[in-house]
C-alpha cells in the first residue's frame, strides 16, 4: 500500500505540473496557503467558504439573536482584541477581511466572530478539558523529540495547513484549527522546532496540574489563548520565549478567558524541553519537566501509565499509539496532533501526524513541504473521519508502515541535500510525498 518506488520516483519527478496535473483527485489536490496576508486569506475564503458561512451564522449570528445580543453589540464587545492584534499582528486584520470577501460574509461581522467566538464569551461556554502530553527525550528512542494534543470540543470541521507568511521575521508553521478561521487554533509546531498547545486550566480538568496559581477577576475583553497561540507560532523559537508571550500578555491586560478564567499550555522545543504554563487575567505559573511522561490531565489513566510504565524506550508507534486509547480519546475528541520534533533541521525534517477526528487515521506533513492535500485543509478529511469505524490496531498499522517510509524518505532527502541538488526540488519531493499519503489514506477511509 505504500510503495518504496513511489519515494524512489519522487527523486527524479520534481515538476511542479506534477501536482495540477490531474493524477490525483480533487480532495487531495494541494492548496498553498503562503505569501502575503490577502493572499493567505483570499486562499482560506475560497476553499472554506460554506464552513464559514454556515458557522457564523449557525455558532455565533444565531445564538447571539437567542440571547437578545445585537449585531451592534457583538462588534463592540471584539473591539478590544482588533485593538490589540492591530499591536502585536496587524496582518491578521488584512488577512482575515480577506478571508470574510472570499466567503462572502460581512468583514466587520466575521472579525468579532473570530475573537468573540472562542470559548463562546459573550454567549455561552464550549467544552475544551483537551489532553496533551510528551516524553522526556532521555525516555525515547534515539532521543526522540515528542509532543501530542488532543483537542475535545464540539462538532466543528477541523482544519490542518502549513502556512508560511512572506512578512519578514514570521515563522513558518504547521497548525490545526476550525476550518471557519486561521486567526487562531488550538496547537501548532514551527520551523524553529516549538510546539505548543492550549487548553482549559487544570482546575477545570481532571487529575491534572500540581501548580498553583493566585485567583484573578474573569475577564471578557482581550485576546484568548488561540489567538495568543498564533503569535508564539510566527514570533517565538523556544519554550522560554513561549512563556515570555505568555506573560507579557497577562501582564499588559491582554488576556481573555471569560468565565473559564484561564489557559493551561503545554511547550516542547527543540532541545527536549517540556513546559508546562498556567495562566489566568493576572497571574502565570510555570514548570519544566523531567519525568518520563507529562500528561496535562488524567494523570493515572491507562494511556498515562502505558508510557511511564513503558519497559523499552518510548517509541514513535508507542506514543502516537497512546492518544487513541479509550481512557483519554472521546467522542468529543474532534482532532489529535502528534509531533517528530528534528532537533537537527526542524524547518525541514519536523513532521506532523494529525488525526481528524484522533480515533481516525493520521496523515503526516513535513514542515519542508510548501502546501498542504486540500482535504485536511477544507476540513474533508475529518468528515470522513467521523464515519470511519474506530479500529486502531488497523491504523497504527497503516501508520507505521507510513513513518517506516518516512524515515527512508528522509535518508533519501538528506543524501540529495549533501549533494547539493537544488531546495525547489526537495520541496516539491515532500509535497508529492505527503499527498501520496493523504490519497492513500483518503481511499482507505473511503472503504
Amino acid at each position: 500500500m505504500w510503495p518504496d518506488a513511489f519515494i524512489r520516483a519522487a527523486v527524479v519527478l520534481a515538476a511542479a505540473a506534477f501536482l495540477t496535473s490531474g493524477a490525483y483527485s480533487d480532495d487531495v489536490r494541494m492548496v498553498r496557503l503562503a505569501g502575503t496576508p490577502e493572499q493567505i486569506g483570499t486562499t482560506w475564503g475560497e476553499i472554506n467558504k460554506q464552513v464559514i458561512g454556515h458557522d457564523l451564522e449557525a455558532s455565533y449570528l444565531k445564538r447571539a439573536k437567542e440571547a437578545g445580543i445585537s449585531r451592534e453589540t457583538l462588534i463592540e464587545r471584539s473591539a478590544a482584541a482588533l485593538r490589540i492584534i492591530e499591536q502585536i499582528a496587524p496582518h491578521w486584520i488584512e488577512e482575515a477581511r480577506a478571508v470574510a470577501r472570499a466567503a462572502d460574509v460581512p468583514e466587520d461581522l466575521y472579525l468579532a466572530y473570530l475573537d468573540g467566538v472562542v470559548r463562546s464569551r459573550f454567549l455561552g461556554e464550549d467544552p475544551e478539558e483537551c489532553t496533551s502530553y510528551a516524553v522526556s527525550r532521555e525516555h525515547t528512542r534515539g532521543g526522540a523529540i515528542l509532543f501530542h494534543k488532543t483537542r475535545d470540543n464540539r462538532d466543528v470541521p477541523q482544519s490542518v495547513y502549513i502556512m508560511e507568511s512572506s512578512i519578514e521575521g514570521i515563522h513558518k508553521f504547521i497548525a490545526v484549527s476550525n476550518a471557519t478561521g486561521p486567526l487562531g487554533f488550538s496547537m501548532m509546531v514551527n520551523e524553529k522546532g516549538l510546539a505548543g498547545a492550549g487548553d482549559y486550566p487544570p482546575n477545570r480538568k481532571k487529575d491534572s496540574s500540581t501548580l498553583r496559581l493566585e485567583p484573578a477577576p474573569d475577564k471578557y475583553r482581550g485576546i484568548m489563548s488561540g489567538t495568543i497561540m498564533r503569535h508564539i507560532a510566527e514570533t517565538a523559537s523556544t519554550c522560554d520565549e513561549a512563556l515570555a508571550i505568555v506573560e507579557r500578555c497577562v501582564d499588559n491586560g491582554w488576556y481573555s478567558g471569560g468565565n473559564v478564567g484561564g489557559t493551561h499550555w503545554l511547550f516542547v522545543d527543540r532541545e527536549g524541553t517540556i513546559l508546562e504554563v498556567w495562566n489566568n487575567s493576572g497571574h502565570v505559573a510555570s514548570k519544566v519537566h523531567t519525568q518520563q511522561a507529562y500528561f496535562s490531565r488524567l494523570n493515572h489513566s491507562p494511556a498515562a501509565r502505558r508510557l511511564r510504565e513503558a519497559a523499552e524506550p518510548v517509541d514513535f508507534e508507542l506514543f502516537h499509539g497512546v492518544s487513541r486509547d479509550p481512557s483519554i480519546c472521546f467522542g468529543s475528541s474532534i482532532s489529535g496532533m502528534t509531533v517528530e520534533i528534528d532537533p537537527d533541521d526542524p524547518g525541514r525534517f519536523t513532521t506532523a501526524w494529525i488525526a481528524l477526528p484522533t480515533h481516525a487515521a493520521a496523515f503526516p506533513l513535513m514542515m519542508g513541504q510548501s502546501r498542504t492535500p486540500r482535504c485536511l485543509a477544507d476540513g474533508s478529511a475529518y468528515e470522513l473521519g467521523k464515519k470511519s469505524p474506530r479500529k486502531p490496531k488497523e491504523w497504527q498499522a497503516i501508520e507505521q508502515s507510513i513513518h517506516a517510509g518516512k524515515e527512508r524518505f528522509k535518508q533519501e532527502l538528506t543524501a540529495s541535500i549533501e549533494a547539493g541538488n537544488p531546495e525547489p526540488a526537495h520541496v516539491e519531493m515532500m509535497d508529492r510525498w505527503s499527498q501520496q499519503q493523504a490519497l492513500n489514506l483518503m481511499n482507505v477511509l473511503k472503504e
